[in-house]
């Protein structure tokens, strides 16, 4: 089957998660006589076989893994400016003209939590490499905050002189590179988070209401 053609809009006031295909798929013939037609025929006869194979194999391992767009509502989002996924899939996040970072189950679509605390349009994105649960972005209020998206805290944040255009998290995910204004700036971002719970640690406060309190710090 082909994977057609799908759009996805975040205008409109509808909230529909069923995405409606434009093209359907129209190669029936088995997969063997094409793999036969690919191997024993040349030209345009091979090509057309070849594309066909390539167009089976990506209904068939790529459509059932959430390859397709749809459409999603997104109330009070002005704009949508940068768009990240998880490293296993599980959650994509997005920046809006509102100033949150919206986060969404990807099998699913539903709104998995919505980050509240830039001042301006924030206006890069990225997962830690090694936990769904942490996100961080950077923003035009020339800050960088680091979320746990299970409490939809931010427990990390950095300002800095410019407006920040990028971030990227080193593969340890301790580390973010980030790009202000013309200078590249290196934060270790989880140090400062394990400093602040220390000091909860030390002021008696435990648990939860630790980790509140290193991210209020």
């Amino acid at each position: 089957p082909d994977l057609g053609s799908y759009s996805m809009r975040t205008s409109s006031p509808r909230s529909v998660l069923n995405a409606e295909p434009r093209a359907r798929a129209c190669d029936d013939a088995p997969v063997s006589s094409l793999l036969c037609s690919r191997e024993t025929t040349s030209g345009r006869h091979a090509a057309s076989a070849e594309a066909r194979l390539l167009r089976w194999s990506m209904g068939r391992w790529m459509a059932p893994h959430g390859l397709q767009s749809g459409y999603c509502a997104l109330s009070g989002a002005k704009s949508t400016i940068a768009l990240a996924f998880s490293t296993d899939g599980t959650y994509f996040a997005s920046t809006h003209g509102d100033h949150t970072v919206k986060v969404f189950d990807s099998s699913s679509w539903a709104i998995r939590a919505v980050l509240t605390g830039h001042e301006r349009t924030p206006w890069t994105v990225k997962f830690h490499p090694r936990s769904r649960r942490i996100l961080a972005s950077g923003s035009l209020d020339q800050s960088v905050r680091v979320w746990d998206i299970e409490r939809a805290e931010c427990i990390a944040h950095h300002h800095f002189l410019f407006v920040v255009s990028c971030i990227s998290f080193h593969p340890s995910g301790n580390i973010l590179a980030v790009t202000s204004g013309k200078r590249i700036s290196v934060w270790r971002w989880s140090s400062a988070v394990n400093e602040r719970l220390s000091l909860a640690e030390r002021l008696g406060v435990t648990g939860e209401a630790a980790a509140a309190a290193a991210a209020e710090a």
